[in-house]
């Protein structure tokens, strides 16, 4: 597959590999934790695919999540699981010039999921409803 335009195969180049850095997980009681995170993201099947390992963990909380997306040009579709809370879900939408923008749907959640970024730094921003997280911002770096 030829990807739709350089700044896709720019995108896929810039992301791959693994990144590490710290974040901010608020709760929704009110309560705020810093995070230590590391995501890994894998181009495969010639840039058709992506998948994304993101875990982050403080003294009282864990994520340990996955995504499997298939790019088709700048359109994005796949399937996200977070093993320590059981969640999973379908993710809907598109690449940009500088990441990707998302929508994750499960059973009794939803998320917004924003990447963007350089070849060295990244920042992950997740909003989620129907779980005890109102959000996740992470600021990480891999240079």
């Amino acid at each position: 597959m030829v990807l739709g335009c350089p700044a896709e195969a720019s995108v896929l180049q810039d992301i791959a590999g693994r990144w590490s850095g710290w974040g901010t997980i608020n709760l929704a009681g009110g309560n705020r934790e810093q995070v230590k995170c590391v995501a890994t993201y894998f181009v495969e099947d010639g840039g058709k695919g992506l998948k994304q390992n993101l875990r982050c963990a403080s003294s009282s909380y864990k994520i340990d999540a996955s995504s499997q997306l298939v790019l088709n040009g700048a359109q994005v579709s796949g399937t996200w699981n977070e093993t320590t809370y059981s969640k999973s879900g379908a993710v809907t939408g598109h690449m940009n010039g500088s990441g990707f923008n998302l929508a994750i749907k499960g059973d009794a959640f939803s998320a917004a999921m924003n990447i963007a970024g350089s070849n060295c730094k990244q920042s992950v921003s997740i909003k989620p409803q129907g779980l005890d997280v109102t959000s996740v911002a992470i600021t990480l770096s891999k240079c």
